[in-house]
Order: C-alpha cells, then sequence, then structure tokens
C-alpha cells in the first residue's frame, strides 16, 4: 500500500509541474497515462526507498509497541537474527532496482521522450514526411576512434537500421588513409546484420590527394562495410549519453553500465570534464541501488526502541536521518570534477550506512 499510495503521490505533484509541456506538446490524456506508463522506472528511485523507509517504520515500531523484540532477545535470538529478514527484504530491493535501472529504465526514458516530443517531420521536397516512432530523426554520431562522422537522418534502434529522408542520404565520411583526403559514403539506407552495417543504393566517393575532382563517384547496389565496428546499441548509446555533457541536463537522464562501457571504448581519449562526469554515473549507477538497504539500515535502530514513549520521535528521527541521506546523496554528484568519482558516489552510503 505505501508503494502504490506513494507512487500515485508522486506522479501526481510531476504531473502538475508538467502540465504546461503536456500542452505545449499537445498530448491527449491517454497519451499522458501512456507516458506515465512507460516512464513509470523513472520514479523508483525515490519512491521505493521511501514507501520501504514508511513500511519498515511502522513495522518494526508495532513490533517494538507489543513487546515482540523483548520475547524474540528471551528466546535466545540475537539484534542480527531479529534484522535479518529486513536486511533481505532490503537487499532483494537493491537487485531488483539495480536490473531495472540497467535495462528497464534507459529505454523507458528513450521511448518516453520520444512521446512527449511528438512524430520528428522532415522535409521531403515540398510535402513533409513523418519519422514516426520508434524512428529518431537527425542522428549525428562521432567514433573518436575511427575518426569517423555519420549523419543519420533517421534512426531505427530497434530494428537496427538507417535510411534517408527526402534528399536526405546517410553521409559516413572519414579519413581511410592519413595521407589522403576524407571519403565518404551515401547510401539510402542502412542494416545492420550478421555482425556489420550493408549499406544499400551507395554513392561512394574516394577522392586522391591533388586531384580530389577527378575521382569519379562510384555506385554500388549494395555494400557491406566488415570494418566498421560502430553497433547499433553503442549509436543508441550516445544519443542517451549526450544530454549528460549539456550545461542544463536533463533532471533524471539515466545509461547503462554496458553504455557506458561503450560510450569510453568509442571515445578513449575524452575531454577530462567528460571523463569526470562518465566515472561519477558509472559509479552511481553501481551505487543508487543500495539505498533500499541503507534505509533498512537507518529504520532499524530508529524504530525500534520499545515504549509508547518514544515511538514517535523514533519514527520522526528515522525518517529525518534518511531524508538528510537522500539530500547528501544528491549533493555529493554535484561536485563532480573536484572529488573523485568513487567518493562523490559512496561516501552517503559508507557515512550512513557504516
Amino acid at each position: 500500500y505505501c508503494l502504490v499510495g506513494f507512487m500515485v503521490l508522486w506522479i501526481a505533484f510531476d504531473l502538475i509541474a508538467e502540465l504546461d509541456e503536456f500542452a505545449e506538446a499537445k498530448l491527449s490524456a491517454g497519451e499522458i497515462a501512456r507516458y506515465y506508463w512507460i516512464t513509470l522506472p523513472e520514479h523508483f528511485f525515490v519512491v521505493v526507498p521511501v514507501a520501504l523507509l514508511l513500511s519498515l517504520m511502522y513495522a518494526i515500531n508495532q513490533h517494538a509497541r507489543h513487546n515482540e523484540f523483548i520475547a524474540i532477545r528471551n528466546a535466545g535470538r540475537g539484534m542480527l537474527r531479529m534484522s535479518s529478514p529486513y536486511l533481505v527484504v532490503g537487499a532483494l530491493l537493491s537487485a531488483g532496482l539495480f536490473c531495472s535501472n540497467e535495462y528497464w529504465l534507459p529505454d523507458s526514458l528513450r521511448e518516453g521522450a520520444a512521446l512527449r516530443s511528438g512524430n520528428a517531420v522532415a522535409e521531403e521536397s515540398e510535402a513533409p514526411k513523418a519519422v514516426e516512432l520508434p524512428w529518431i530523426a537527425d542522428v549525428k554520431f562521432h567514433n573518436s576512434a575511427g575518426s569517423r562522422n555519420w549523419q543519420i537522418p533517421a534512426f531505427n534502434p530497434v530494428e537496427s537500421s538507417m535510411s534517408g529522408v527526402g534528399d536526405k542520404p546517410i553521409v559516413i565520411s572519414w579519413k581511410w588513409d592519413e595521407d589522403q583526403p576524407k571519403r565518404e559514403l551515401m547510401a539510402a539506407s542502412a542494416l545492420w546484420k550478421d555482425g556489420a552495417w550493408t549499406l544499400y543504393n551507395v554513392r561512394d566517393y574516394q577522392p586522391t590527394e591533388g586531384f580530389p575532382e577527378a575521382h569519379p563517384m562510384k555506385f554500388h547496389q549494395e555494400l557491406r562495410i566488415d570494418e566498421f565496428d560502430e553497433t547499433p546499441v553503442q549509436i543508441e548509446g550516445e544519443l542517451k549519453i549526450a544530454p549528460l555533457f549539456e550545461k542544463r541536463a536533463h533532471k533524471r537522464w539515466s545509461v547503462s553500465l554496458a553504455e557506458i562501457d561503450g560510450y569510453r571504448r568509442l571515445h578513449p581519449e575524452m575531454e577530462k570534464e567528460k571523463k569526470a562526469i562518465l566515472d561519477a554515473q558509472y559509479q552511481a549507477r553501481l551505487a543508487e541501488p543500495l539505498t533500499c538497504l541503507i534505509v533498512v539500515l537507518i529504520a532499524i535502530p530508529f524504530a525500534a526502541p520499545s515504549g509508547r514513549r518514544n515511538a514517535a520521535v523514533g519514527v520522526a528521527s528515522g525518517i529525518v536521518v534518511c531524508l538528510a541521506f537522500f539530500m547528501v546523496q544528491q549533493m555529493s554528484m554535484a561536485f563532480v570534477g573536484q572529488y573523485s568519482a568513487h567518493i562523490a558516489a559512496w561516501t552517503p552510503h559508507a557515512l550512513f550506512g557504516g
């Protein structure tokens, strides 16, 4: 009941705050409901620990008020044995939160953002053509390791495919030789299959140094490029990671550990500031799910003391300490770059869980 009730309350407050943006996006009531259903995992990182805290406070306090802890201690059971059910629940919820953040949350945020932005429109001659979900319009991707630039009018991460839109083809440019100008491939469409990109209706421009205009443009009906190591997952990961580097980043933008690892492989020599942000996000992805376990460790000592007089004080103190933990957890991530990623992500857990 705590989880459902607090989730409804949290979504209601979020809905009030976002009504103007929903109206600007011209979303119907059904689309708004679908948006919140899709992005449900986005609220887990706040709702689940708070619901767990309130549930634990109530359950443990009821045990203490009815002297059940005293009976258990008189039976020869220690504090660790009495607390083990709560610790197991905290550990299971932490594991569930980790799986949600790693496998469910990133995709849900992408789908929710696409739904809010509506259909992307690109021009085809004089008539507009809609790029509908799950297509993503106007994707620009840079592979630092391979020195390749991709300009993708429409990208489909679900089907691992690309497509040109109107008179805008897929453009891939890179230096195939250090002593030569950039080579360009312009394709009508592309598909990832059997571990490589296959391009269709390709114009291949491979100029020679000193005489770029003398080199004819080749045409390929179908061209498989095995040397391209950019996978659809990496391109999609780039789209998800890019908002992290913006000055006014998304208030809650999440990427998986695998996507961060993929980005690091593509950009081995990234800027120091970007590296610090990625390191902090990586450690935060590991530390954040343990919030449920920390909540259990905080709740037990504050809610367990027996006696009716201390019950309200213990519950209130536990809630205040948990709120302080959440605040320190968020504030520590604001100092990314000034301290190491390990200190920023793990200090709140060490202070309140120890």
